[in-house]
């Protein structure tokens, strides 16, 4: 009889202690259970619908086969709003909750959607996509199928605007007078060409569809070949940082793909002439674009009093060397303030603005372009009355460590001022000697580091992952050996940003 009380009480305390185990658990292990898949739970269907995804020009429906969703999605809309229908209580991506025809999701991921029914029961569905790599594409047909093998006579074109969605199908016929040539210096000697397109009216060459984007319309427009760019992101980079800063008449590039005359010729940046007019450096009728350039190859150009820059009046109204004398003198009395002795104790900001020279820094130390010790492509403008003011930014295809070494992402805690006797370098290095200019750099610095940098780092992952087939198609074409990887660019950028913390901080 004790012996069976015994056996009893042990199993009612065995019992009890697996309870209390069980209780105990279930707080903090029930998490590392499995969970339970309801065969029950189903996703019924899975739409882009055009109503939510004005960017599309129709509805995508996806196909779903057992635990997988797949479709084809253009890598330009890799953002969209997907519309759903399931009996599951709750949808999930990484916990977080989804909403049908409200929820933006980043499809550049991997994505898996969780169902959860009412008892908690879950099903996961993998989305895979099949992208369309496919850039907007700009086919260019000359009159007679000529060749352009000059950069100062124009040939009569026939141009075609694939917009892959994204931008608008147009076609420029022969009767509508577009006109196109070569362009550039040193990049008009290599195997891929730049171009530059006038067309006889003011339009918007690759037209956005959505009107915040749009590039505001205009005659002259550039094809850059980027034929010493791997990563296709080397001027891109560089205008983003431009706007970032507010710099007034920073350019917008949109890459795109370039076939002339049935011969396809890989990834080009499209982006606007360098002029004066109303929607590119609006400086009024009477206003004025100098370049500073050693080319020095301008109808109207001079060499300053002090500096002996090569400075060459780009676009302005001079029509004799009287017009082109005033705009001597005006700029030799401002240098001459700059290379005064009681400089910086002067009035010389007076005649230039100074956040400028503090942000045109920025941008050339960021990016390591040294052309302005030569100086090279170095842009200023002014407003008649009005400062001079610096930029626009300009060619950044010997940027990022280029210089010296001919490889891009080298050096990234080289100086951007040279050693030696180079005019750029004695007129432009003199300005750090200015404790005003230091404090708006330091000042504007701050600014972009806190509130830009991270989104620039975005920018070059977006980019690059909507311009990647493209670019593997333009390598197949270009194989030069140069650095192709994003990522390789972004850790140089993180490299310099940190030299520019410790140089500007101790200016």
């Amino acid at each position: 009889m004790n012996n069976i009380f015994k056996q009893t009480t042990f199993n009612y305390l065995f019992l009890i202690t697996l309870c209390l185990a069980i209780v105990g658990c279930s707080k903090e292990d029930s998490e590392f259970l499995p969970q339970i898949e309801d065969s029950e739970l189903v996703l019924e269907s899975f739409i882009f619908e055009k109503e939510n995804n004005p960017h599309l020009n129709e509805d995508v429906v996806f196909n779903i086969n057992e635990n997988t969703v797949s479709g084809e999605l253009h890598k330009y809309f890799y953002k969209a709003i997907p519309t759903f229908t399931t009996n599951a209580k709750i949808v999930t991506i990484n916990d977080a909750a989804q909403t049908s025809a409200s929820s933006i999701v980043d499809f550049r991921k991997d994505i898996i959607y969780s169902l959860v029914s009412e008892s908690g029961a879950t099903k996961t569905y993998q989305i895979n996509l099949s992208w369309d790599d496919e850039l907007a594409h700009i086919y260019i047909d000359t009159e007679g199928s000529a060749n352009i093998d000059s950069k100062y006579d124009y040939l009569n074109a026939k141009l075609t605007i694939d917009g892959k969605g994204k931008y608008e199908d147009r076609v420029f016929e022969f009767s509508e007078k577009a006109r196109i040539k070569g362009r550039g210096n040193t990049t008009w000697a290599w195997p891929k060409k730049p171009y530059k397109i006038k067309l006889d009216s003011k339009e918007t060459l690759v037209s956005a569809k959505d009107p915040l984007t749009r590039l505001l319309p205009e005659k002259d427009w550039v094809l850059l070949a980027d034929y010493q760019d791997g990563v296709h992101l080397l001027n891109n980079v560089a205008f983003t940082i431009g706007r970032m800063l507010e710099m007034p008449f920073t350019n917008t590039i949109i890459p795109v793909e370039v076939t002339v005359n049935g011969n396809y010729l890989g990834v080009y940046g499209l982006t606007e002439q360098v002029e004066i007019k109303t929607n590119r450096v609006n400086v009024g009728d009477k206003g004025i674009l100098l370049e500073l350039d050693q080319y020095f190859d301008e109808d109207w150009q001079f060499r300053s009093a002090n500096y002996n820059l090569p400075v060459m009046v780009k676009d302005a109204e001079i029509e004799n060397q009287a017009d082109l004398d005033l705009v001597k003198n005006d700029w030799n009395n401002f240098e001459s303030l700059v290379a005064n002795n009681n400089f910086p104790n002067n009035n010389y900001l007076e005649y230039i603005d100074g956040a400028s020279i503090a942000k045109y820094f920025i941008v050339y130390m960021l990016t390591s372009n040294q052309e302005l010790n030569h100086p090279k492509s170095t842009y200023i403008h002014k407003t008649e009355g009005g400062k001079y003011t610096m930029g626009p930014i300009w060619d950044f295809d010997w940027a990022y460590g280029y210089e010296g070494v001919e490889r891009h992402f080298s050096n990234p805690t080289e100086s951007l001022f040279w050693d030696g006797n180079k005019s750029g370098t004695i007129f432009f290095k003199r300005f750090l000697t200015d404790p005003k200019i230091k404090s708006l750099l330091k000042e504007h610095w701050s600014n972009f580091t806190a509130n830009h940098l991270n989104d620039l780092m975005n920018h070059i992952d977006e980019h690059s992952f909507i311009i990647e087939g493209a670019k593997a198609r333009n390598l197949n074409m270009w194989n030069r050996g140069l650095v192709t990887d994003e990522k390789v660019m972004k850790q140089w950028l993180n490299n310099r940003v940190t030299y520019m913390n410790a140089y500007i901080g101790g200016l």
